[in-house]
C-alpha cells in the first residue's frame, strides 16, 4: 500500500510547464547548459539512467550550440516512479513498486472518460509556420545515439491519427526520423491503432492526415505508449484528470491539438510515397530493426509556443525511461485482463525494468485452486497488455513481492521444477526490435510457474521459509528507527 501520509503527497499540475515546475520542487529536475544536439544529449541521458534504479532525474537541456536560448529539449521525463505517480495524479510514495500498478489499475477501473473540450485559442498558436518557411530543424532535433544515421524529432511524441470509419482519434508513440526540414518519418508497427488507421486509408488509395505532438503533457505520452482499447487517449486523460483537456483545431488537419502543446507538426502521408527509415537504437537495446522503405509525412504546418520544449525519449540498453513507463502501464493492463477473466486474488503485477516493457512479467497471486497459477500465466501472456513482444511470464506466491527481482529469482530457483513448471507459447506477436524475432514477425514465449506446488501448499508439506515475522519487524523498526530509516 502507499506509505503513511501518501494522500498528502498527491500533487497536480497544468501542462508540461506546470509539470516541470512541480518536478523541480521535488528535486528531480537536472538543468544542463551547452550540450550538443549531436549525440551528447542522448549519451548524457543514457549515462544518468542506466544504473539509476528508478531514481534518474528529468533532464532539461538549454543553450544547444547553434540554436537560440530557450529552444530546449527535455529527456527522461518518466524515469522515476515518483514522476510517473505525479503524471497519473496518484500519491507519490510507495512501500512496494507494485503498489503504483495497483493504484493505477484501480484508478482506470473506476474512471469515467471525458472527451476533450474545444477552445478557440491557446499558447500553441503563438507561432504558426506554413509554406516555404516550414523547417522542423529550427528546433534542436537530436541525433540520439552514435550509430543513428539521422536525427529523430519524434521519440517522446504523440502521433494523432483518425479512424476513417469510426471517426475516433488515436494517440500513439511512433518514432519520427527527419529527412529534411519539410519531411519526417512515421514508423508504425503492425497491429498498432495508428497502423490500422493508415492501412485503411491506403487500401482506399487515400492519404492519411497526421499530427505529431513533440512536446506535450507527459500523461499523453504515457498513454500513447500504453496498450489501450479503442478509446481515444484524450478521453482517458480527461477521465484521469477529472476535467477535459483543452484542444484547438489544427489549421491543416482539423484534428484536436492540446492548446498548451509545445510543438505540433501537421502533415499527411501518401500511398506509394516511402523512404528508407532507420536505423535507430531501440527499446530492447539493439539496432535490430533493419532499415527499410516506410511511408513518410509531408509537413504542412508547424505550430509552436515561444521558447518551445522538444520532448525526447531515446531508447537504449536498459534501464531507460520507456522501459519503466511502458512496464507500469502494461502491468496495469495485464492486471485489468486478469480481473476481467475472473482470476482471483491477484496481489501484484510488475514488468521488470531490465526486461523492457513486457519482456519479463511477474505476477503475484494467493493460490486458491489447482491450475490457478497456470491460468494466470496464460491470460497474462495473451492479453492486450502482455501480448506484444513478451518473452518471460512468471507467477509467484503471495509471500513473494512481484516487484522484487531478488525475491522472484529465489522463487524461480526453489519452487520451480523445469520438467513440469514450464509452458511454451509459439508464434506469438513479436517486434522486429527483438534480435531473435522469427520470420513472419513471430516469437516464442516461456511461462514459468514458480509457485509452491498446490498440493504441497494445501497439505502444508512444503518446507517453511526462514524469515522475520511481521510483528517482530514492526517492533524492531519502532525500537531502532535509525537502523531502518
Amino acid at each position: 500500500m502507499a506509505s503513511a501520509g501518501a494522500a498528502a503527497r498527491r500533487q497536480t499540475y497544468k501542462g508540461l510547464r506546470g509539470w516541470l515546475d512541480t518536478v523541480e520542487k521535488l528535486g528531480e529536475l537536472e538543468r544542463v547548459s551547452g550540450a550538443h544536439w549531436d549525440v551528447e544529449m542522448g549519451a548524457i541521458t543514457h549515462m544518468l539512467t542506466e544504473k539509476s534504479r528508478g531514481q534518474a532525474p528529468a533532464i532539461l537541456f538549454d543553450d544547444a550550440p547553434g540554436y537560440p536560448r530557450g529552444f530546449r529539449t527535455l529527456y527522461g521525463q518518466l524515469s522515476s516512479i515518483k514522476r510517473i505517480a505525479l503524471t497519473l495524479g496518484l500519491p507519490l510514495d510507495y512501500d512496494r513498486k507494485v503498489d503504483i500498478v495497483r493504484r493505477y489499475h484501480a484508478r482506470m477501473q473506476e474512471m469515467k472518460t471525458l472527451p476533450p473540450r474545444y477552445v478557440n485559442d491557446g499558447p500553441v498558436f503563438e507561432n504558426v509556420i506554413d509554406g516555404d518557411a516550414i523547417d522542423v530543424l529550427k528546433f534542436p532535433v537530436p541525433r540520439h545515439h552514435e550509430a543513428d544515421k539521422a536525427r529523430f524529432i519524434g521519440t517522446a511524441c504523440c502521433v494523432i491519427t483518425k479512424d476513417p470509419d469510426l471517426g475516433w482519434y488515436n494517440l500513439g508513440a511512433y518514432r519520427s526520423q527527419v529527412y529534411d526540414g519539410k519531411t519526417v518519418g512515421c514508423q508504425i508497427t503492425e497491429g498498432k491503432h495508428g497502423r490500422i488507421h493508415r492501412d485503411k486509408y491506403f487500401a482506399r488509395g487515400e492519404p492519411m492526415k497526421v499530427v505529431i505532438l513533440c512536446g506535450q503533457d507527459p500523461l499523453l505520452f504515457m498513454l500513447s505508449s500504453s496498450p489501450l482499447p479503442e478509446v481515444s487517449e484524450y478521453d482517458i486523460a480527461g477521465g484521469l484528470r477529472g476535467e477535459p483537456l483543452d484542444v484547438v483545431r489544427g489549421p491543416f488537419t482539423g484534428f484536436p491539438i492540446p492548446a498548451d502543446c509545445e510543438i505540433a507538426i501537421e502533415g499527411e502521408t501518401v500511398p506509394g510515397q516511402a523512404r528508407p527509415e532507420g536505423p535507430f537504437g531501440e527499446w530492447m537495446g539493439y539496432y535490430s530493426d533493419d532499415t527499410q522503405e516506410r511511408p513518410y509525412v509531408n509537413v504542412k504546418t508547424i505550430l509552436h509556443r515561444n521558447d518551445p520544449i522538444l520532448t525526447c525519449a531515446p531508447q537504449h540498453k536498459p534501464v531507460d525511461e520507456t522501459g519503466l513507463l511502458k512496464g507500469i502501464a502494461g502491468a496495469a493492463q495485464i492486471w485489468r485482463a486478469l480481473d476481467a477473466c475472473g482470476i482471483p486474488d491477484v496481489l501484484g503485477v510488475w514488468n521488470h525494468e531490465a526486461g523492457p516493457a513486457t519482456r519479463f512479467t511477474a505476477i503475484q497471486i494467493r493460490q486458491r485452486y489447482p491450475g490457478h497459477a497456470r491460468q494466470a500465466l496464460h491470460v497474462a501472456c495473451a492479453c492486450q497488455g502482455g501480448a506484444y513482444a513478451g518473452k518471460w511470464t512468471v507467477v509467484v506466491d503471495d509471500d513473494i513481492d512481484a516487484g522484487d527481482l531478488d525475491a522472484v529469482l529465489w522463487a524461480m530457483c526453489t519452487r520451480f521444477d523445469p520438467n513440469v513448471d514450464v509452458d511454451l507459447v509459439q508464434k506469438a506477436w513479436a517486434s522486429k526490435r527483438d534480435p531473435l524475432y522469427l520470420p513472419g514477425n513471430f516469437n516464442n514465449r516461456i511461462l514459468v510457474d514458480a509457485c509452491i506446488p498446490y498440493d504441497m501448499k494445501l497439505k502444508g508439506t512444503f518446507p517453511p521459509v526462514v524469515d522475520v515475522s511481521a510483528n517482530l519487524r514492526s517492533r524492531l523498526r519502532t525500537k531502532f528507527p535509525k537502523l531502518f530509516h
